[in-house]
């Protein structure tokens, strides 16, 4: 379930915890309409997510191409165990950049835009 947003270096971050299934995505829903029309990258923080499903999934995907249309991206950080695995079974960890942590994308971002 969704545990705080935060901005952070001009992105938002939407910070999980336990569960990202159907009932938290419910929950979350007009907040996911909402984060839809930020003109920012989105970051989701799964590092203390243990378990998602395809409601989960579906909210990431939602967002990622609505933010793609728009010039913006999605990202994911701290995926682990089932997640993880879901991620990899899905390729979408091949879609989405996926990180271990924030200090791996704020490095990875900054080298983006210095070589840019």
């Amino acid at each position: 379930m969704l545990n705080k947003t935060y901005e952070f270096n001009n992105d938002f971050i939407i910070k999980l915890h336990d569960n990202f299934d159907a009932e938290a995505v419910k929950i979350m829903k007009d907040d996911i309409e909402r984060y839809s029309k930020f003109a920012t990258n989105i970051i989701f923080d799964l590092e203390h997510v243990n378990f998602i499903d395809s409601s989960g999934i579906g909210a990431i995907v939602f967002l990622y191409k609505r933010m793609i249309t728009k010039g913006y991206s999605v990202y994911v950080i701290g995926l682990a165990q089932q997640p993880l695995e879901l991620f990899q079974m899905l390729f979408l960890d091949k879609t989405i950049n996926c990180y271990q942590n924030l200090d791996d994308y704020l490095a990875s971002t900054t080298n983006m835009l210095v070589a840019s």
